[in-house]
């Protein structure tokens, strides 16, 4: 892939290869980041992490969150059902949403509804905000542990 952009590069221009390939290339991580980075934090209530002899396979996939993302659903290829995608990794995407629909009986209580989205998914943002706002470290004691808010990181100094 290096070869063949150093061979672009040279064939029409550095500049023209990094709007039409580099810009492109950094919206779609800073997205995909965005998405990982949704399923795993930035829930409505505290989820818990699991060390030592209270981590399972089970606990750890039932610790991250599903997520509607309207439109863009489908383009994500249904990885809004990330739950199941943790649980049974080898589930095919187009099988995802009826084997979430499945499993929600099961998990019960441990399944936690995804919020409803319109068709562009900007309820979001909220969680995401929150989420780097309040979500900075987890504590370096402890088998079930939380992230906890550095208040010197948020702006709030303790009194």
């Amino acid at each position: 892939m290096v070869v063949l952009l150093l061979y672009l590069a040279n064939l029409i221009g550095p500049l023209l290869l990094f709007n039409l390939y580099g810009i492109p290339y950094m919206i779609f991580v800073a997205w995909l980041d965005t998405v990982t980075y949704l399923h795993h934090h930035g829930y409505e209530q505290k989820l818990p992490w699991y060390r030592g002899k209270e981590w399972s396979y089970l606990r750890g996939g039932l610790t991250t969150v599903d997520r509607d993302y309207g439109l863009l659903n489908k383009i994500h290829h249904d990885i809004g059902t990330h739950v199941i995608h943790h649980l049974f990794p080898q589930i095919p995407h187009y099988h995802l949403n009826e084997a979430t629909k499945a499993a929600k009986p099961v998990l019960g209580k441990y399944y936690r509804e995804p919020k409803k989205s319109g068709l562009i998914p900007v309820h979001l943002i909220n969680n995401l905000t929150r989420s780097i706002e309040q979500d900075h470290f987890v504590s370096d004691v402890g088998d079930i542990v939380y992230y906890q808010t550095d208040n010197d990181m948020s702006g709030k100094k303790k009194r």
